[in-house]
């Protein structure tokens, strides 16, 4: 993995891959107004949409609206779970968000949700929620041991996820995997080897920084590039309370984690 310095071999054409909105309408469509000015090809959306946040069915819709191809994250699992696992017992930062998906989404929102699927291949790309490993248990991937039970799983160049809100690339090089810090410049992946790429989250960032997050792909040039979006905090911040949503879910807005 190096930094991009040569002139790709094809005009760049993007994927924009957003995971973990998390009802944040706000950086949301900061995120969808950044990718505007880019050469995107498609936006993929790599699952919760909704939860935490005062915004789902909103967030729902656009995502329904703008992106090619979305998977399951397991804040809709558990809304779809619901009936079976009461919302109530659950612990309020938690539950009181998948209560106001309940009444906000309609009803052809709610069976977008119900067939979104728990993966997608897009050759050369898989797109996953958390690992590729089980990846209806929705595990981690957070550590080494995780990352190559997720390799073993892959079948593909490059694979990408959410989950830990915690933008990272996972390089597998001849049997050994080493984790990379995000860069905010292009990035050439090796065509030698084979990585996972964590987007980081749009709607709760957690690496301490409360900038939306985000990443492109040009999957012909194999450049990669993860990006930070600044969003109006306040307003967001103001829509959880007059949801009346735990203030948990709004404070780590401002510090990102």
């Amino acid at each position: 993995m190096k930094k991009s310095s040569a002139k790709p071999m094809h005009p760049p054409a993007f994927f924009a891959l957003i995971s973990d909105i998390h009802g944040n309408i706000d950086a949301l469509e900061a995120v969808i107004a950044d990718t505007q000015g880019l050469p995107c090809r498609a936006i993929l959306c790599l699952g919760d949409v909704i939860g935490y946040g005062p915004e789902p069915a909103e967030c729902v819709q656009v995502v329904m609206d703008t992106c090619a191809v979305t998977v399951m994250g397991n804040h809709e699992a558990m809304l779809l779970a619901s009936d079976q696992f009461p919302l109530e017992e659950w612990r309020p930062t938690i539950a009181d968000p998948l209560i106001l998906a309940k009444a906000q989404l309609s009803s052809a929102q709610f069976d977008w949700i119900k067939n979104l699927p728990i993966s997608a291949d897009i050759d050369p790309i898989t797109l996953v929620h958390g690992s590729l490993n089980e990846p209806a248990e929705f595990h981690y991937l957070n550590g080494v041991e995780a990352a190559e039970k997720h390799f073993a799983a892959q079948t593909t160049f490059v694979s990408f996820h959410g989950h830990t809100h915690m933008p990272v690339t996972w390089e597998q090089k001849a049997g050994q995997v080493a984790a990379y810090e995000p860069m905010e410049t292009p990035i050439t992946l090796d065509p030698l080897n084979r990585y996972t790429v964590n987007v980081g989250s749009v709607g709760q960032p957690r690496d301490d920084d409360p900038r939306a997050s985000y990443a492109l792909y040009d999957y012909q040039n194999r450049i990669l590039l993860h990006r930070r979006v600044k969003y109006d905090l306040t307003k967001a911040i103001a829509r959880f309370a007059k949801a009346g949503l735990p203030a948990q879910n709004s404070k780590r807005l401002r510090v990102g984690h």
